[in-house]
């Protein structure tokens, strides 16, 4: 006598319920909704990073270029409600300094000639910007070191000048050039940067 077979193992291509679909769609939303505003930040301070970074590397040419052109070489800083600039530029004599928020090809008129101009703007969540009094320095070309650029007496020396690049008070960087006019990167106190803290 011969037994039928049967099978109680259902079809192996069984797919997904419309009900298990939706299911899984709300998870990948849920996670994606709490994983956004980290990935977010990430992004943004990697932004951060990258503009003051940037902002080395254009001291560090600023002070060349002084030393390579025999000239003195100025860094002017500007901001308005849309961006954050800075223009590096050769000047036989300090005058009226070039105006960064012109533009890259146009910040400067002669006798001043434009070596650089960055322009950040401000929706993508960084400002650079200089935390002393004054909004530029130069570089001196006989010793690399940096200088005050007054407007009725000759530039002095000045022991340092220091620029920040932040998103917020937590997130940024300060950028110290030194009186021989080499950059280095410090947090302020009560920033979440892993940077050497900054002096004082």
């Amino acid at each position: 006598m011969m037994i039928g077979s049967s099978s109680f193992c259902g079809d192996a291509r069984r797919g997904f319920t419309l009900v298990e679909l939706l299911v899984a769609i709300a998870l990948v939303a849920i996670v994606l909704a709490l994983a956004a505003p980290s990935l977010r930040s990430i992004i943004e301070v990697q932004r951060l990073r990258s503009t003051n970074a940037q902002l080395v590397t254009d001291l560090q040419l600023a002070r060349s270029e002084a030393v390579a052109r025999r000239s003195l070489v100025a860094v002017s800083f500007n901001s308005n409600s849309t961006m954050s600039c800075y223009t590096i530029y050769s000047t036989p004599v300090m005058q009226q300094p070039c105006n960064c928020l012109s533009g890259p090809g146009s910040a400067c008129t002669s006798p001043r000639v434009e070596i650089r101009t960055v322009q950040v703007p401000k929706d993508l969540g960084v400002t650079v910007a200089p935390i002393t009094g004054n909004l530029e320095f130069a570089y001196d070309p006989t010793t690399g070191g940096i200088m005050s650029i007054p407007t009725d007496t000759m530039p002095e020396s000045i022991e340092s000048f220091s620029v920040e690049a932040y998103l917020d008070t937590l997130r940024k960087f300060q950028t110290i050039v030194n009186r021989p006019g080499r950059p280095s990167v410090c947090s302020p106190a009560g920033t979440s940067m892993k940077e050497a803290p900054c002096p004082g």
